[in-house]
């Protein structure tokens, strides 16, 4: 399990932006008019059930991980220890604005993905709520996921800037060519190196989309070196991984219980299991029905899991040491403890 009391202080350091954040998604699905709660005239069932399930969706308790990482970063470089960037930097109020947003356009075409990937997993839970596949049917649901990903345009739209266009749909290309590998792959044993590269395409994609996107929107003045965009772009690759094999690693450690994966039901295999069934090709060990593995591989498996991680999350933080002597990088050093095992 994560470190909870370390990710709540990274909430209520960030809290006023989340705060904003979820007052735009709230206008921008009020201004569709189907989620205004005190129109009690309106009719209840049909389409405005399924939009207030889509708003309840986006409302659900989650990490928020991906803005939470944009305003992190957006911190970190508007207070420079020199106060250099912080005098230079104009319009600050409209790129605060800009930057919320971004992240509005980021959360939202994540819980497009999600609402997708509940349809080809099959997933009858998403964020303790039944998904909109079980509840109206694949049909629904992939229209439910475009209609989000359409809200997350619009919002890009009105950034007016091109170039956010061109880091979205190159990115979201990587998510989608990730499934199609991952579908492909299905029940076969790929190497480590495989399962990095569709991690990279699947998680760590929109993280970098948003990253890249928050970097050119602070950068309009070009006051930020090309090594600190790096570091930063360095940084938000590095944790992304690290952020899919700690849940991975979770997973396999859950695999006995209600909160395990339906990964390995639907022949994805994780790190923890591609290290079982590399070790003398003995994946046959495993009692898919069951989730029993033999007690020493498992062990074997975890340990290695574990720390792949930590070297991950170590390359994480080397990518922050250029930096930490002129801005404040503290907080996000912070966030890779949250996921040390």
């Amino acid at each position: 399990m994560y470190n909870k009391d370390k990710y709540k202080e990274i909430l209520d350091y960030v809290k006023e932006d989340l705060g904003l954040l979820d007052c735009e998604i709230k206008s921008l699905l009020s201004s569709e008019n189907r989620f205004d709660s005190t129109d009690t005239c309106a009719d209840k069932t049909g389409s405005r059930e399924l939009f207030l399930d889509i708003s309840d969706f986006l409302f659900a308790k989650s990490k928020r991980l991906r803005p939470l990482v944009l305003f992190l970063i957006k911190d970190a470089l508007k207070k420079p220890k020199d106060n250099a960037l912080q005098n230079t930097q104009k319009n600050n109020v409209q790129t605060n604005k800009d930057i919320i947003k971004l992240a509005a356009a980021l959360e939202l075409l994540h819980s497009a993905t999600l609402i997708h990937d509940d349809i080809i997993d099959d997933a009858g839970l998403r964020r303790l709520l039944p998904t909109l596949n079980v509840k109206y049917g694949p049909k629904i649901a992939v229209i439910s996921g475009d209609y989000l990903l359409s809200l997350c345009l619009k919002t890009l739209s009105e950034l007016n800037r091109p170039k956010l266009f061109e880091y979205f749909s190159e990115n979201t290309l990587n998510i989608c060519k990730g499934e199609i590998d991952q579908f492909f792959n299905k029940n076969k044993v790929v190497t480590i190196e495989e399962y990095i590269e569709k991690s990279k395409n699947k998680t760590s994609s929109l993280f970098v989309a948003g990253a890249k996107s928050l970097l050119y929107i602070m950068n309009s003045e070009g006051q930020i070196p090309d090594e600190v965009q790096n570091a930063i772009l360095n940084y938000v690759l590095n944790f992304s991984l690290a952020f899919q094999i700690y849940d991975d690693i979770e997973n396999f450690q859950n695999s006995n219980s209600d909160k395990s994966s339906s990964d390995i039901e639907n022949g994805i295999l994780t790190l923890p299991y591609l290290y079982i069934s590399q070790q003398n090709y003995s994946y046959g060990m495993i009692d898919l029905k069951n989730k029993m593995q033999d007690k020493k591989l498992h062990n074997e498996a975890l340990c290695f899991s574990k720390e792949y991680l930590k070297n991950i999350l170590n390359k994480a933080k080397e990518s922050l040491e250029p930096l930490s002597l002129k801005y404040k990088t503290d907080m996000l050093q912070k966030l890779v403890e949250t996921f040390e095992i």
